[in-house]
């Protein structure tokens, strides 16, 4: 038996694979921090390049990150532009 761990899905739009429509439900998009000048960029860009992205809860660019409890849920949502170390404390606080 094999299983396409690296199989191409979509993440938007209407043919979103079912695992995003939910993570996307249930932790929608919050904004990006406007006080980093990162989060102003992407805003920038996605407003001017690709509203139809900007708008709605679903993941608005590469490595959007989810992060999921031993208990299954949705605990939080982490937009491209956080750095994964700034994740730990929420990370931490469900060890």
């Amino acid at each position: 038996m094999t299983f396409p761990l690296f199989e191409k899905i979509e993440v938007i739009g209407a043919s979103a694979h079912p695992l995003f429509v939910y993570l996307t439900e249930l932790a929608p998009f919050r904004g990006f921090d406007n006080g980093t000048a990162e989060g102003q960029w992407m805003q920038d860009f996605l407003k001017e390049k690709y509203p139809q992205i900007y708008d709605g809860d679903g993941v608005k660019w590469n490595f959007t990150k989810f992060l999921i409890g031993r208990d299954g849920q949705v605990k939080d949502r982490f937009e491209t532009t956080i750095e994964p170390k700034d994740m730990e404390p929420a990370i931490l606080s469900l060890l």
